[in-house]
């Protein structure tokens, strides 16, 4: 529940039974949509990290205003 909670909650959340986690991260890669997986290797430490970059590479990915 904690890098559910990290990861936004239910406002922010994708599940399915018929797709694959490939294909959804095919998916949001597609349209440029950050995608965090959460499953049975999550770790948290690392997961808290990965937001950090993800944060990191969408800011920086919009460009510089100044």
């Amino acid at each position: 529940a904690e890098a559910w909670i990290l990861a936004g909650g239910a406002h922010h959340t994708c599940y399915s039974l018929s797709l694959t986690t490939e294909y959804l991260e095919d998916f949001a890669e597609m349209f440029d949509i950050e995608t965090l997986v959460i499953d049975k290797n999550t770790n948290i430490r690392d997961f808290k990290n990965q937001i950090r970059w993800n944060e990191a590479y969408y800011h920086l990915s919009q460009g510089f205003m100044g």
